[in-house]
């Protein structure tokens, strides 16, 4: 049975290629356009390594991090932003996410994965 991957991403590009991307590496993916729809995908798609964007409209991928750590067990976590900012890579940190940078290089987002999933 493949790993479920769960996508929080708001730019609907981005959202469709990274989960091209991940089927086609062998995920299972789960999108999620918006803040709402990734929480409640968290609690029935289980997934194995979330990956959230930090700007999701009026909420942060980090809320969504917190939330995710409340389910047993928690999924692996991603954070993702197109600005460097070191307050929140700090946060991530704290919550035991990584934190890249967009763009993301594709074979270094397909490696952390397959890493996450090795350790579960």
């Amino acid at each position: 049975m493949p790993h479920v991957i769960l996508v929080a991403e708001d730019d609907a590009a981005t959202l469709a290629g990274l989960a091209t991307y991940l089927h086609e590496a062998g995920f299972s993916v789960v999108p999620a356009a918006n803040f709402a729809d990734a929480r409640r995908l968290l609690v029935f798609a289980r997934p194995d390594v979330l990956i959230a964007d930090v700007r999701l409209g009026e909420y942060n991928g980090l809320q969504l991090v917190v939330h995710a750590r409340a389910l047993q067990p928690p999924p692996a976590a991603i954070v993702t932003s197109g600005f460097s900012d070191p307050v929140i890579e700090a946060e991530a940190r704290q919550m035991d996410a990584t934190f890249l940078l967009k763009p993301v290089d594709p074979t270094r987002l397909l490696a952390l994965i397959r890493r996450m999933v090795a350790h579960r």
